[in-house]
Parts: C-alpha cells; sequence; structure tokens
C-alpha cells in the first residue's frame, strides 16, 4: 500500500516540529546554566573584593593613595580562568564577571574581555547572545550606567553613548572605536553584533 504524499509531509513536519523544540528547550537549559554559574562565580569574586578593599583600607597611607595604578588590570582566578572584574548593567538587570581573555568556550561562562583595560580606556567586552548575559544587550539606551569594577575594588562608571548593529569583520570599529568602554555580542541569528559605546563618568548619571 502506497502513502500518501500528505501524509508523509505531515510526518517529516512533525519531525522538524520535535526537533525544533527540542533545540529550542536545550537553548534554553543552557542559558539558564550559564545564568546560574556566573552569579556563583559573581558571589566568590565580590567577597574577594570586600576581603581585598578591606585588606588596602588597613593599609593605605597618604603616599598609597596616590600611587599610580598599573594600565594592566589585576587578575583573580577562580576555578582554572582567571578573571578581571564584574560588569554591571543596571537598565537591563545583569551583574556579571569578566573573564580576562576571551575564546568559544569561555564565552559559555561568562563575557570575556576582548582587548584592552579600564585603566587605559578602551576595554572591549565581549558576551554570548544568552539573556542571562548580553541577550538583553538591544535594550540598552543612550544615557543608561554601566559600572565595571576591577579586582582592585575600583569602580569605572560609564554612560551609554550610542548603540549600532555590527558585522563580525568591523574589528577596528570595535577595538579602535574611541570610546572609553565598548560591550557587543552576536544578535540571534549570529550574522551581526550588537554594539554599545560607553564613555567614563566621574559621577554615576542621576
Amino acid at each position: 500500500m502506497r502513502k500518501s504524499p500528505g501524509i508523509l509531509c505531515i510526518v517529516i513536519g512533525c519531525v522538524l516540529l520535535l526537533a525544533a523544540l527540542g533545540l529550542y528547550g536545550y537553548n534554553r537549559y543552557e542559558d539558564a546554566q550559564a545564568g546560574a554559574e556566573a552569579q556563583v562565580v559573581v558571589q566568590d569574586l565580590e567577597q574577594k573584593l570586600e576581603q581585598t578593599v578591606s585588606k588596602a583600607e588597613s593599609t593605605e597611607t597618604s603616599s598609597d593613595s596616590e600611587e599610580m595604578l598599573s594600565p594592566e588590570l589585576p587578575v583573580v582566578m577562580l576555578d582554572g580562568y582567571d578573571y578581571i572584574g564584574v560588569i554591571s548593567i543596571p537598565a537591563i538587570d545583569i551583574k556579571l564577571p569578566v573573564m580576562s581573555n576571551w575564546s568559544y568556550p569561555k564565552l559559555k561562562i561568562s563575557p570575556c574581555r576582548e582587548f584592552g583595560s579600564s585603566r587605559t580606556d578602551d576595554l572591549v567586552i565581549a558576551a554570548h547572545n544568552y539573556e542571562s548575559h548580553f541577550g538583553k544587550l538591544g535594550s540598552v539606551s543612550v544615557g543608561d550606567n554601566v559600572i565595571f569594577t576591577d579586582m582592585d575594588g575600583v569602580e569605572n562608571h560609564y554612560i551609554v553613548q550610542k548603540t549600532d548593529i555590527l558585522q563580525p569583520t568591523d574589528v577596528d570599529a570595535v577595538e579602535h572605536s574611541g570610546y572609553d568602554l565598548v560591550l557587543y555580542t552576536c544578535t540571534y541569528g549570529g550574522k551581526t553584533r550588537i554594539t554599545v559605546f560607553c564613555d567614563r563618568i566621574t559621577e554615576p548619571a542621576a
């Protein structure tokens, strides 16, 4: 007995639908897991920051306070990974650790520094488009605040100056943008990059 082409199409459609649902479910699971792991790292880093700040306050002298900071950011190792600090964007309710250097496997754990330093005003941070990482970066608006705290406890405050959609090949536009801080992530299709350009401010914007 020959099967109807219509039935075959329905079967194929059901298989494709189940595959899509499975992929969606896996992506949501991976997103949630990445977010949970990142928050554990943030808590650990904040504990280390408290210890660092307390120690600095107990040993600080007038000459220490005037000492110039090294342009190289301090690094703290956790679970075999080097971290340079914590990035916070209140407008989209995220606070995440930042690894010292990037690779695709590392991006599944945490945002990563791609280039530069907060101490030389050319820091570039990349992250996966997980909703728990930089997936909501496209909702950031001009005027929003961004805070990067390094592992010496130095808080760097920025304000968003512009947002843009760039091609993956626009490396120079990201690494040599002229802005003090650049954040970016892939769009969901992966073909372009949502990019946020920020400048340093001395006081947090109201």
